[in-house]
Parts: C-alpha cells; structure tokens; sequence
C-alpha cells in the first residue's frame, strides 16, 4: 500500500517569497516549501517560529534545522523550488505492540515438495523433503508472546495511542504438549500445521503411489501406502510400513513391520529388511532380511529371504533362490519339476553364521602364515650349528619371525575359542526342522543345523525334515497335520 501525500497544513505568501507548510498523515511530522519570489528575500527564525505557533505546532520543533534554513536563505544557497521541502518539525510516532507468534526450532512439515541439491549440484528429485520428522520430547517451538506498544506524541502535543500486540490463537492437537511458553513433542512423528492447529502425527499415509511425487519416505513412525512403490524409490518407517498394492525394484525397511498386501516383485534389486516381522502376498526376486518372522500367502521365487524367526508359506512354494530361517521352514511346495536350483537353511543363525565364515577365512590366512614362517625357519632350527653361524642380524631376524609364529599361533587359538562359542549359542535356541506340506522336488537342498542333503527324487508331503547328527544326514519322516 502506497503511502498517503502529505496535506497542506499552512500557506504563508509575501512579496518576496511563499511558504508552504505540509504534515504527514499520523501529523509527527512538518516539512517546509519555501519557494523566493524576488531576490533578497528576509525570512527569520523567528518569522518561521511564528508560523508554526499559528499552526498550532507546540511539540518537536527542529530549533537548529531552522536556523540551518534561515542560514541557506540568507546567503542564498538554499535550493528554493516547489519540489524541495525541508523537515522542520518531528513528533513521536507510536510504536505498536507486536502480535504473538511462534518461533519455531522446527519447521511443520510442508505441502509442497521442495527438491535439493546433491553434492554436484543436480537437483535430487526423489528428495522432496515432505516430511519433517520429530522424536518424542523434542522442543518444537517457543511461543512469544505480544510486546507492549509504546505510545507517540504528534506536533501538536497530543497522545498518539498505540494499538496492543494481539496474542497468536493457538491450538494444540494431538501429541503436542505445553510447558511454559515451550511445545513439545509426545511422540516421534511428522510435525504438521493445520491452520492455528499444531500436531504430530505418528502415521504418514501416501494416498497413491511411491513415486516421484512423494519420492522416498524417511519416517520416524508408521507408513501406509495405498497402492504401489516404484522402482528405485526408497520407504522407511521406523513403526511399520503397509503397502496395499505392490511393491517394485525398491527398498522397504523397518524396525518393527512390513505388509505387502500386492507382495514384492524385487526385478533382482528388490530390497526388504525389518528387525521384526515381514507378511507378503509374494516375494519375486528379492534380497529380504528380518528378525522376526516371514509369512507369504502365495510364493518365494528365486529370492535370497534370511530371518532369525520362522518362515512359513504353508499354502504356497519356495522355488529357487535361498531361504534360511532360524526358527524353522513351513512350505507347501519346495522347488519344481523343472529341477529349479532351490536351498532351505533351517536352524542356524545367519548373523552368526556370517561371523563363523570370517573367523574360518581368518583361521585359513593365518594357517598359511604359519606355514610359510615354518617352512622359512624350520630347517635352521633343525640344524643347531647352522643357527649358531649365522650372523647377528640373520639371529633376530630368526627371533623375530618367531615371534611373529608365538603371536599367529595365539591368534589361531583365540579365534577357534570365539568360533566354537558362537556355534554354541547359535544351537541354544533354533529350530532345526523343515515341514513340506505337498510336494519336495528332486533338486532342493537341504541344510538343517550342520546336515545337509541334496533331494535326488521327488517326495510326497506332509513330511517333517531334521537334523540327524547320529548319522551326519536329515531324517525325512511323514507327518500328520
């Protein structure tokens, strides 16, 4: 809004000159138009002074910006036209009292996306930055609240009144707390503003697809997808993520479950990792790692699904790939007539598994170690007066590689101490048993504990598959359900 023209609040004409007084709109300020109308022309303080008392202007007078002007008349330098005024006098303007607002330490999540720049200063399209993720107590904003005003005082002496800041309507929703003039967060979420509502919300839900859209979801709570996630977008929900349609070449992890109610078709890039329980229509080329238990209503296809709870897909196949379940396997169909490449690991800790691996490609280096330094020092320690002639520096180079042989060897015990305590623990709570409900085509393998076996021919289910130490096999036994 363009600012008001000054009015006209005295004109003063003589002979020799005219005088224009203006006042500004909130009348704290005089300015002067003097225009000369013939050379030489007197003007005062005091002439000035007198117009103003006759203006009724009492309050602000700018005494030495008048005798300046006086001084420029006088001597001819002032710059006299219509278009140049002169400030004579200023009042005080009121200084109102600013409304309550909220100082935000985080900002609510927005409704557009806003895209970033990744380290070469391409634009991240999957990065759309709709959510702003808030952990439980977490400081969220400060509520300031409305200054006092400070009133002014025009030329005329009068009170200028100031209007008072009005406090911010504000309302809290749900899981924002107040303590003080402090909000707080109840619990991890999506911070949101609705109006004058603030809120945080512990479920995000993605009405549509994954896609560019939305772009990846990084969400402290719980995700609802109701339809599918799109190839190479990444979705995590520290709560859960649910997915109504299906999911493609993406990534879904969690810390606590994830639904596939359209099941995963992972196209050999398919991701699907949770610390606890994993439920899907199907999995199709997909990597899927959980600690919790695997339910699948229909397939597991060449996919490669590790868990420390059980895997059960009790009405439908596992064919090909890799399936591994600490807590045992419960399959209606293994493997195919085709002979599929198909391997059930049932029993065993795949964590610890992978740990064990390491230790024995460890154990392996130092061997080789060992051997070398034997093969390197053993015949001169065989022959005590071929030791005794070598020269000094051949003598600690000798005890130095006998120390290095002290130290494997020491390291080669350690590591079969840790190696035989994790395949201990690994035993303490398994279950070793494998249940095939309809049909084990030739071709599967079977790893239960520490027995393995190839199926050479097709069996007939229901059938219970365990561990047979005794005789270093599985036992394959009918069974009744």
């Amino acid at each position: 809004m363009s600012e008001k023209e000054d009015t006209v609040l005295r004109e003063v004409r003589e002979d020799s000159y005219f005088i224009l007084l203006l006042i500004n709109e909130d009348k704290t300020e005089v300015k002067l138009k003097f225009v000369e109308l013939e050379p030489g022309a007197d003007v005062s303080q005091t002439t000035i002074r007198d117009i103003l008392d006759e203006a009724g202007v009492v309050y602000g007078v700018l005494s030495n910006g008048i005798k300046d002007l006086v001084e420029q008349i006088s001597e001819g330098t002032l710059e006299a036209s219509e278009e140049e005024v002169y400030s004579i006098a200023k009042g005080k303007s009121a200084c109102h009292g600013e409304d309550g607002r909220l100082d935000y330490l985080v900002d609510p999540s927005p409704d557009e996306v806003h895209f970033d720049l990744d380290a070469d200063e391409v634009i991240d399209y999957k990065n759309t930055n709709l959510i702003q993720n808030v952990m439980e107590e977490q400081h969220l904003a400060t509520l300031i609240q409305p200054e006092d005003p400070e009133n002014g005082i025009d030329v005329f002496g009068n009170t200028i009144n100031a209007n008072e800041g009005v406090p911010l309507k504000l309302k809290l929703g749900s899981n924002v707390v107040m303590d003080g003039d402090k909000l707080f967060a109840q619990c991890g979420g999506r911070f949101i503003r609705e109006g004058e509502e603030l809120s945080v919300s512990g479920n995000y839900q993605v009405r549509g697809d994954v896609d560019l859209t939305i772009g990846n979801v990084n969400f402290v709570g719980y995700v609802n997808v109701t339809k599918d996630i799109l190839d190479d977008f990444a979705v995590f929900g520290k709560e859960g993520v649910e997915v109504g349609g299906i999911v493609g070449a993406a990534t879904v992890e969690s810390d606590t479950k994830l639904i596939f109610n359209g099941g995963m078709n992972g196209k050999g890039k398919g991701f699907a990792r949770c610390q606890g329980s994993i439920e899907s229509k199907y999995l199709n080329e997909v990597t899927s790692i959980s600690w919790g238990d695997i339910s699948i209503a229909k397939s597991i296809m060449n996919s490669t699904v590790k868990t420390k709870g059980k895997v059960d897909v009790p009405n439908g196949s596992i064919i090909g790939g890799e399936v591994s379940a600490l807590m045992g396997i419960d399959v209606g169909v293994v493997g195919s007539d085709l002979g599929t490449m198909t391997s059930l690991i049932a029993g065993q800790d795949y964590e610890l598994e992978d740990r064990i691996k390491a230790f024995e490609s460890q154990l392996l280096e130092i061997g080789h170690e060992i051997d070398r330094i034997d093969r390197i020092i053993g015949p001169i320690l065989a022959n005590k007066d071929k030791l005794m002639s070598l020269p000094l520096d051949k003598k600690k180079a000798i005890k130095g590689l006998l120390e290095q042989l002290k130290h494997y060897k020491e390291e080669q015990g350690r590591i079969r101490i840790e190696s035989e305590a994790l395949q201990k623990e690994s035993a303490k709570v398994c279950v070793k048993e494998i249940r095939v409900r309809k049909i084990l085509y030739s071709g599967v393998r079977i790893t239960i504990g520490n027995c393995k076996k190839l199926i050479k021919m097709e069996i007939k289910g229901p059938v219970r598959l365990r561990e047979d130490q005794e005789n270093d096999t599985i036992s394959i036994t009918n069974l009744t359900l």
